[in-house]
């Protein structure tokens, strides 16, 4: 009896009532969780089937942690729903001065509407398989509007955002994985592809390159590039699409692009009005979780990506925002950005086999203190689940971490719930 009683009470603190355990779905979640280390007030555990609209596993579901880069998911869903899936964002071209008989005695202006992923075709296709915004488009638009010569220099203007490059509570290390913001910046403003170095002027260093691609196309510049705004009165002459927004947002979440992530969510905040900044994007992305029934009580938004030490999310507000999503208009957009376990993004090398392979659909997240996976996964007799595993721990075991949140991710593919 007494052992009856001391097991019942470990199953409480661990969130599973004994109806669960009783060989149930959330009862085999429990006993991976109990026999490993992460069933701790550091973990917290969202499980819920959609399709029967009830819980299956619940552990310290409503305590904020650190969601590392399940931050990702507060932007994703907020720029879908505020550009629409659809939704492109345009780098343009100014001229100031006369143009005459292909002389433009002035100056050329780039200015920068928040695309991340402008870039040379060669990075593009390095980094996203080609899919960005390629800026020699942009020299060659402007090349066919007969400008041959340009007599002053290519000016970058990159005011659409303020110039604050990182985010609150960012560790100094982090400009490894974040370059510095910018609403106009070509190559994520890389020296190199895969080098973490950058230059101090991303709008100038766009404008560099866009004066390096004009080259190329045969239009000389009497002078060189730099950083600038565009005066009152300049003159249009072409524009380049970025990808759609549902693409973005899909580059975004399968690479988990930190930069990517920072962009889209300053842009977010011109979307609606404020000054692009960090803060007005968090307030946005606040704003429009909210409306479409998230509680985000307790939670703390810092930044767009999840970087930061001092953002806070429960397991139970990131399911809810999986719900939620999911049921908008965008939903098959903001389903399909996730990696697919096994086959792309940052859950190609995970979940390769078994009943969760080329199944579930999942946000991860990895800090030196946290790890996080959440997502959707279907079960075999067809049922929705949708699921937020959350783990924080001073210094966390990445690998392990993985083990046990494939593993719950893995029993839950392979289960028929009634």
């Amino acid at each position: 009896m007494t052992r009856r009683i001391c097991a019942t009470a470990l199953l409480l603190l661990l969130g599973v009532t004994p109806q669960m355990a009783s060989a149930s779905l959330g009862g085999r979640v429990g006993s991976i969780v109990a026999s490993s280390s992460f069933g701790g007030a550091g973990t917290g555990i969202a499980i819920y089937d959609q399709t029967r609209g009830r819980w299956i596993y619940r552990l310290h579901f409503g305590t904020e942690l650190r969601p590392a880069s399940n931050m990702k998911l507060t932007t994703a869903a907020t720029a879908l729903a505020d550009f629409g899936a659809g939704g492109r964002l345009h780098t343009t071209v100014y001229r100031t001065g006369v143009l005459s008989h292909g002389t433009l005695t002035g100056s050329l202006w780039l200015v920068g509407d928040g695309d991340p992923s402008l870039s040379t075709r060669l990075f593009s296709k390095r980094a996203y398989n080609g899919l960005g915004s390629h800026i020699g488009d942009l020299a060659a638009a402007v090349q066919a509007t007969g400008i041959r010569h340009i007599s002053g220099r290519v000016l970058g203007d990159e005011s659409l955002f303020d110039t604050v490059r990182t985010g609150p509570y960012w560790k100094p290390s982090y400009w490894r994985d974040c370059p510095p913001i910018s609403a106009l910046s070509v190559n994520d403003s890389l020296v190199k592809f895969g080098r973490p170095y950058t230059y101090r002027s991303p709008a100038g260093h766009a404008a560099a390159v866009l004066l390096a691609s004009l080259k190329a196309h045969g239009v000389t510049v009497g002078h060189g590039a730099r950083a600038g705004t565009l005066p009152g009165g300049a003159t249009y002459v072409a524009s380049l699409r970025s990808p759609k927004i549902a693409r973005l947002v899909r580059m975004m979440d399968q690479a988990s692009d930190n930069y990517f992530a920072e962009v889209l969510n300053k842009r977010i905040a011109v979307a609606v009005g404020r000054a692009g900044t960090m803060r007005n994007g968090r307030r946005e992305a606040r704003r429009y979780l909210t409306a479409i029934g998230v509680n985000l009580t307790g939670a703390k938004l810092y930044d767009g990506s999840g970087l930061s030490l001092g953002d806070r999310l429960s397991a139970r507000q990131i399911l809810s925002i999986l719900r939620h999503a999911h049921a908008q208009s965008y939903g098959a957009s903001f389903v399909g950005s996730l990696p697919l376990a096994g086959v792309s993004g940052t859950l190609y090398d995970r979940m390769r086999s078994g009943p969760a392979y080329r199944n579930a659909r999942a946000k991860t997240g990895t800090l030196d203190s946290a790890s996080a996976l959440s997502g959707y996964v279907t079960t075999a007799n067809g049922h929705r689940i949708v699921f937020s595993i959350l783990m924080n721990h001073r210094r966390i075991n990445v690998l392990a971490a993985h083990a046990v949140q494939d593993k719950i991710v893995q029993t839950l593919a392979g289960a028929s719930p009634r």
